[in-house]
């Protein structure tokens, strides 16, 4: 079956279901381009076929490269959802939402079932096991922290089972007073079921119940004149007490609620999860993905909110989101039948201060988030465009030039500048052609080097260790010729190449040509190191743009009368 003839589509679509379920779309090769779910799927495939139904940018592309549809009928929408998440996390498609981050959650576990249970960090998906997970914990330094709290104050074992029942003799941690060596000495099982307990109490931020169980049996020892035993118990409530003081209450109600900050830039998304239970402000969970696929911002929010509740194995009974997403009543639904509660998806509403407080609290966070990764990322993608352009280091300056002109009039060339990955408007330039003649871009673009290589040897007129021209492999050979000409400065070190556009969605996709190579390296749709250059581009044309309706308002608004001495 090829559903790129039409009478076949046509047979195809008209047969099918009207029923939940989930689709499949493939292309000749077999490659999966898209998941989606439905509640009729009848009517949801059949509105791919028909023009302005669906605007996503990659609908428009499918009739002409979609050669199979595999159709999966559920029994509910819930089931649908649910299906949708795993195959895309199966398929990995094309076109879908891919929410990635460089790692699993970081989990606490413990055995409860052990008769000395240890505490361990674990990551994935927490499992049906029987086992107690605490968490998921964004951050390795914070769940370091809180291994060695429970470690000084609680004096749990670290080793394996496997370790624990072969060993012959006490290890190191015994000798540091941070274990009591259950594995080899007599260690009263009862009391340290009791510790295993009031640590976990302190992992789930029952801060006020602990304090007061410590404080009684800290009286309860010392009544008793077990006076090491009271003072022991002393410093762990010190210690609990100073672990709670950083904790932010928040005004408003004891309902357990998640609040999503949002900050999506391009291709880049960072989120962040703020808890709040029992009035207080707890955990803070940040993450920064890649977004592949051109969707709308309420997929995404639909995709991750399943995906993140679906891998803590929990979910609160109030999530605040800054917009509702795609299915509301559906992923309410699921949660809800997920994890036995009611579990509310809300846009709160402007007069609900402490909502609007607590979202705009995450916003902050996904903000900084996304500002602290990109630093940490654009070092990363300098090296990656390095690699590929096969340069003897990351670039420290970049420009590119891109022609433009009104019909092939006022001819101009603009020069956007990147230092260290990032733009720098400053340096930014604007070049009027003078001797080319109009629609001669060639002409223009030879020009224009020629006069910016005279001036490498001035302030801020450095030479770029990558010039980048807009263009194909005859705008490259333009550049080449006219550095080869350039006899004002040293051109050795620069490295010149040109990024070619995509012209239509089945013309040949976006390409970089190199001197020296016969064959362009072809894009690869989402690598961030090819953005870099993208971004690039895309600014000397949005400069060009800006500088020619500068321009044109002038000449608009331009009178005769300017030219006469003495009116101006």
């Amino acid at each position: 079956m090829d559903l790129r003839e039409p009478a076949i589509r046509k047979s195809f679509l008209d047969g099918l279901p009207h029923l939940p379920g989930v689709y499949v779309m493939r292309n000749a090769a077999g490659q999966v381009l898209y998941v989606g779910k439905a509640v009729d799927l009848h009517a949801r495939v059949n509105s791919y076929f028909h023009p302005g139904s669906d605007t996503r940018h990659f609908v428009s592309r499918l009739p002409g490269e979609l050669a199979d549809i595999e159709i999966w009928v559920t029994a509910s929408e819930r089931e649908a959802l649910l299906l949708e998440n795993n195959l895309i996390k199966e398929l990995r498609p094309r076109y879908n939402v891919m929410l990635r981050d460089d790692k699993s959650y970081l989990m606490i576990r413990v055995d409860v079932s052990h008769p000395f249970p240890r505490f361990e960090s674990v990551r994935g998906l927490p499992k049906d096991d029987g086992a107690r997970y605490f968490g998921p914990y964004h951050s390795s330094s914070a769940v370091r922290f809180l291994m060695s709290f429970l470690g000084k104050y609680f004096h749990f074992r670290t080793c394996s089972d496997a370790v624990f029942s072969a060993r012959k003799r006490p290890c190191l941690q015994y000798h540091m007073g941070r274990c009591e060596g259950p594995c080899t000495l007599d260690v009263n099982a009862g009391d340290y079921r009791q510790r295993v307990e009031q640590a976990m109490l302190w992992l789930d931020g029952q801060f006020e119940k602990l304090a007061r169980d410590i404080k009684r049996e800290m009286k309860a020892a010392a009544a008793a004149l077990e006076f090491e035993k009271a003072a022991r118990m002393r410093d762990l409530l010190f210690a609990i007490e100073k672990c709670a003081q950083p904790q932010r209450v928040v005004g408003m109600d004891f309902t357990p609620t998640d609040a999503v900050g949002w900050v999506r830039d391009g291709e880049t998304l960072s989120l962040a999860m703020l808890e709040v239970r029992r009035g207080v402000l707890g955990v803070h969970r940040q993450m920064v993905v890649d977004v592949f696929g051109e969707v709308e911002d309420g997929e995404i929010l639909s995709s991750f909110l399943y995906s993140h509740y679906l891998s803590r194995g929990e979910a609160p009974q109030r999530v605040v989101v800054p917009f509702l997403p795609d299915g509301q009543e559906s992923l309410e639904a699921a949660l809800g039948e997920r994890f036995g509660h009611e579990v509310q998806i809300l846009a709160p509403d402007p007069a609900d201060t402490p909502l609007q407080n607590l979202l705009g609290l995450a916003r902050v966070n996904a903000q900084h988030r996304l500002q602290l990764q990109g630093e940490m990322d654009v070092q990363e993608h300098l090296a990656r465009l390095a690699a590929r352009l096969h340069l003897n280091a990351p670039p420290h300056r970049m420009e590119c030039f891109d022609i433009s002109h009104m019909q092939g009039r006022d001819a101009a060339v603009s020069m956007a500048v990147f230092i260290d990955g990032r733009p720098t408007p400053k340096l930014y330039r604007q070049f009027h052609v003078r001797t080319a003649e109009a629609g001669d871009d060639y002409g223009a673009l030879r020009e224009v080097l020629e006069r910016r290589l005279t001036r490498a040897n001035e302030k801020n007129w450095e030479l770029p260790d990558l010039m980048v021209i807009d263009g194909g492999r005859a705008q490259l050979q333009v550049a080449l010729h006219a550095v080869s000409r350039a006899i004002h400065a040293d051109t050795t070190r620069m490295t010149i190449i040109s990024l070619a556009k995509q012209h239509g969605a089945d013309g040949p996709p976006e390409r970089v040509f190199l001197a020296g190579r016969k064959d362009p390296i072809t894009l690869t749709p989402g690598a961030r190191e090819w953005s870099l250059l993208i971004r690039l581009r895309d600014e000397a044309h949005r400069f060009a743009i800006a500088s020619h309706k500068k321009w044109k308002r002038r000449d608009d608004l331009a009178s005769s009368l300017e030219a006469i001495e003495g009116v101006g």
